[in-house]
């Protein structure tokens, strides 16, 4: 039986170390936090994902998987930690060679090291080398390295992981080859075969595509808010043409890939990525942008009701709906701005965090759905978490309700005749009204003699 070290047990790492233990592989998970690894061996995992108490029980009981701090020998080692950027907006890569360190001293003959963790291009090869420096072993013939980037949706992790295609890109054919050989044990996608620079620069640009479709979304909502036009509205008749598809705006960019990975290439490209670097600074200024409407609105608020404090509840904190996970989470940033400001009793609903993983300057401000929404004066849609969809319109039908993530947003649906289209015009000018009685029978006209239904 092939044994694998999976070295970082977070959000990717214990998910694919137990869909690598259940095809039937002897799995090890190294982390250096004793308290997750001795979690995970009582069956209690410390992330979120749906059926991974269940998945991890299996393999738990099957001994096809144990979590560890001790590094030990394998024929494959899969690096999936974090790799975070500094505040100079560099690429951390400490936790990539802290676990290459570590390997260096197990690593045999015959071994290959898979580089999972999003990184920038040009770093696999330098692992590689790294590797060879620390151990006398010559890669491509002793040992194999490749990277292999995750592509999964958190909350439906464990499906992903074997249904998505996946692209590995090794520093030579061998390694290409060799970690082609282990994906197929449990990936039942096409695996895409390429070079290591290759496979690093997709997972950049992936993430840094959307990263730029996002800063055009917000835009378009601060063109729409300075001419008093509901963004949601906009962009949902927009989206009737065939051919544009614009995103729906947020408060911001989270997570540890799309608000992240563009400054890589940033990094490595600082002549060809000026697009990359001015969607960057857009969803950047998102959260900014938030809380000064936030302000200006309980200002207003506050003045027609001659009060001088208002108890404000935020809905969602983490960095994208139905999702524990609150890393550079755009909404926990403007619920810490909004923290610091005089006037405001802060409430916060997140019903996918427990108190005792919430960060600890909101402990005390957690509330359920139902308490906030009686207590609040004001309310804030920052998360568009499935609960918060449901919120039963006489709840809120006499609070002040800002919405930053399309709660409240209704899609328009087509008008069938000129009574429902008139009755839909907000307009009571009848000239407007007479203009478009004399425009629609022509347009009609003009179908029919095309032939169209």
């Amino acid at each position: 039986m092939k044994k694998v070290c999976v070295v970082g047990l977070g959000y990717i790492g214990l998910p694919t170390a137990i869909v690598a233990a259940k095809a039937g592989l002897q799995v090890v998970g190294i982390d250096i936090n004793e308290e997750a690894i001795s979690c995970i061996n009582r069956c209690c995992p410390i992330i979120k994902e749906p059926e991974i108490v269940e998945h991890l029980k299996e393999v738990l009981d099957t001994k096809h998987f144990y979590a560890t701090t001790v590094y030990e020998e394998a024929d494959f080692f899969i690096i999936a930690v974090p790799t975070p950027f500094k505040e100079e907006k560099k690429a951390d890569l400490a936790y990539v060679f802290s676990a290459a360190t570590a390997i260096s001293g197990v690593l045999k003959k015959g071994d290959t090291v898979i580089l999972e963790s999003t990184v920038p291009v040009g770093t696999t090869k330098i692992l590689a080398h790294f590797l060879a420096s620390k151990t006398g072993l010559k890669v491509g013939d002793d040992f194999f390295v490749a990277h292999c980037p995750e592509r999964v949706l958190p909350g439906n992790i464990f499906k992903e992981l074997k249904v998505n295609d996946r692209i590995i890109g090794g520093i030579d054919r061998g390694s290409t080859h060799h970690v082609a050989q282990f994906y197929n044990y449990f990936v039942s996608g096409d695996l895409y075969l390429t070079t290591a620079e290759t496979a690093e620069m997709a997972k950049l640009v992936e993430n840094s595509y959307r990263d730029v479709n996002i800063a055009f979304a917000h835009q378009v909502a601060s063109m729409a808010k300075t001419a008093g036009i509901d963004p949601y509205e906009l962009i949902d008749l927009a989206n009737k043409h065939p051919r544009v598809n614009i995103l729906k705006p947020t408060c911001g960019v989270g997570g540890h890939c799309i608000a992240v990975d563009p400054w890589f290439l940033v990094e490595t490209f600082p002549q060809e990525t000026e697009l990359l670097k001015a969607a960057r600074l857009v969803n950047d200024a998102r959260p900014l942008d938030v809380v000064a409407t936030i302000k200006t609105k309980i200002a207003h608020w506050k003045d027609t009701r001659g009060v001088k404090q208002c108890k404000l509840l935020l809905l969602g904190l983490t960095y994208k709906a139905d999702v524990d996970d609150l890393r550079e989470s755009p909404a926990l940033s403007i619920a810490r701005a909004l923290l610091k400001e005089s006037g405001i009793e802060l409430l916060v609903c997140e019903p996918n965090v427990t108190k005792q993983f919430l960060p600890v300057d909101f402990v005390n401000r957690a509330v359920s759905l139902a308490d906030g929404l009686s207590q609040a004066d004001v309310i804030v849609g920052l998360v568009a978490h499935t609960p918060f969809k449901t919120i039963e319109k006489q709840l809120i039908a006499h609070k002040k309700f800002i919405d930053f993530c399309g709660l409240l947003h209704v899609s328009h649906k087509q008008s069938s005749t000129k009574e429902q289209f008139f009755s839909a015009v907000r307009s009571d000018d009848d000239f407007i009204k007479q203009s478009m009685q004399d425009i629609l029978p022509f347009g009609h006209q003009r179908l029919e003699k095309e032939g169209n239904p």
